[in-house]
C-alpha cells in the first residue's frame, strides 16, 4: 500500500528515509512524498496541499494507502487553533497527522541525543540563541552535536541523523513524551514513530 505524506516541513529527513533504509521497507509499500507549490506550513494548507494532490496526481485507493500529514506544533496559539480546525476533516477522511511539538527538529534530536540530559522546559520553549535568531535551542543543539552542523536549508539536510540505530532510538524516547492527540497540542513531544512504522519493518 502506498504511503502518501503531505509534508510541510523537513522532507529531505524522508527522503534520506527512503534512500538509507530502502532495505527496511515494509514489502508492497511505497513512499510519496508530496512536493510543496510554495513555503507556506499552515496546517490548512497542508492539507489542501495533500488533496490537490489526491484529486490530480494520485490514484488513491480507501482502505489501502495511507495518508499523513507532516505538521509543527510551534508555539504561537494561532498554530493550535489552526490543527485544531482541521483535526476534524483529517478524522472524518482518514488522514493521519504527525505532529512535533514544538517543531520537527525536536525529532530529529531524539535520533541523536540522550534526551534525559535536557531540561524539558528548555526543549519546550525551544527559544532564539542569538539576539540575531539565526537557530532556535533545539537547532543549536543539533549542530552542536552532529559533525558537519545542522542547517534547515534546502538541500542542506545532515545525513548522518537518519540510520536504523538512530530511527530506533529516536521512537525509543519519544515514549517519554507526549505522543498522542490531544496531549500533544500542549507538552513536549511527538507522534512521528507512527508514521515512520507505517512504512519502516525495523526489525529486519
Amino acid at each position: 500500500f502506498p504511503v502518501t505524506i503531505g509534508c510541510n516541513t523537513e522532507p529531505e529527513y524522508f527522503e534520506s528515509v527512503k534512500r538509507k533504509l530502502s532495505e527496511s521497507l515494509k514489502n508492497l509499500v511505497e513512499v510519496e512524498l508530496v512536493e510543496k507549490p510554495d513555503n507556506s506550513s499552515d496546517p490548512a494548507n497542508v492539507l489542501k496541499n495533500l488533496e490537490n494532490h489526491i484529486e490530480y496526481k494520485f490514484d488513491f485507493r480507501e482502505g489501502s494507502d495511507i495518508l499523513w500529514l507532516v505538521i509543527d506544533r510551534e508555539s504561537v496559539d494561532s498554530r493550535k487553533k489552526a490543527i485544531e480546525a482541521i483535526l476534524p476533516i483529517c478524522t472524518a477522511k482518514g488522514y493521519s497527522i504527525a505532529l512535533s511539538n514544538p517543531t520537527f527538529e525536536f525529532w530529529l534530536l531524539l535520533h541523536v541525543a540522550d534526551i534525559s540530559g535536557y531540561n524539558q522546559n528548555d526543549l519546550y520553549r525551544n527559544d532564539w540563541t542569538s539576539p540575531a535568531k539565526k537557530k532556535r535551542f533545539i537547532e543549536k543543539e543539533l549542530s552542536n552535536i552532529l559533525d558537519g552542523g545542522f542547517s534547515k536549508k534546502s538541500g542542506r539536510f545532515n545525513q548522518d541523523i537518519v540510520s536504523i540505530e538512530n530511527v530506533k532510538r529516536a521512537i525509543a524516547q519519544e515514549q517519554r513524551f507526549a505522543n498522542s492527540f490531544p496531549a500533544l497540542l500542549d507538552n513536549l513531544g511527538s507522534n512521528i514513530s507512527r508514521l515512520i512504522q507505517d512504512f519502516l519493518d525495523l526489525e529486519r
